[in-house]
């Protein structure tokens, strides 16, 4: 008895001595690595777990009654598309150039506002017109020969 007991007091003693048992070899948890980043190659690059969705966003903004006027100016780094629309009534908002779908070497666009959620008054023209650019970069502009913009009532086109 005298000799576990002396056993177990040495063997706590150089066990309390260890304050880097956390850290050695001899702890399971240290058995592997902690985890680094690494960046995905090949076939785990290109094909995802899960399959991803196509989202499909459906535009409810009513295109602008009635375009007036489009202007494309040349910056050092692409150009500025300016289109100017008068809208049904007032309280039109969240104006936006729309991408649409167009043949090769055209961008085609739609102007397209926010209708106000209650019945508002129509107002003079000058009161109803809006305003709304878009930059378009020179990558996005390579191998264009127009850019087309579309309202409700008419389309305006601006060709090289």
């Amino acid at each position: 008895m005298l000799r576990r007991l002396s056993f177990t007091i040495c063997l706590t003693a150089s066990l309390a001595g260890c304050a880097s048992f956390s850290q050695s070899r001899l702890n399971p948890m240290n058995w592997f690595g902690r985890a680094a980043p690494v960046t995905a190659t090949g076939e785990a690059a290109l094909a995802p777990l899960v399959p991803l969705a196509r989202v499909v966003t459906v535009d409810g903004r009513p295109a602008i009654a009635n375009l007036t006027g489009l202007r494309v100016d040349r910056t050092p780094d692409g150009a500025i598309v300016t289109a100017r629309g008068v809208a049904a009534t007032q309280g039109y908002f969240n104006a936006e150039l729309v991408p649409v779908a167009a043949p090769a070497g055209v961008l085609r666009f739609e102007f397209r506002a926010e209708a106000p959620a209650t019945a508002q008054p129509v107002g003079s023209a000058a009161s109803r017109t809006i305003s709304v650019a878009l930059h378009l970069g020179t990558n996005q502009l390579t191998g264009v020969r127009a850019i087309e913009v579309s309202g409700a009532d008419r389309a305006l086109r601006s060709a090289r």
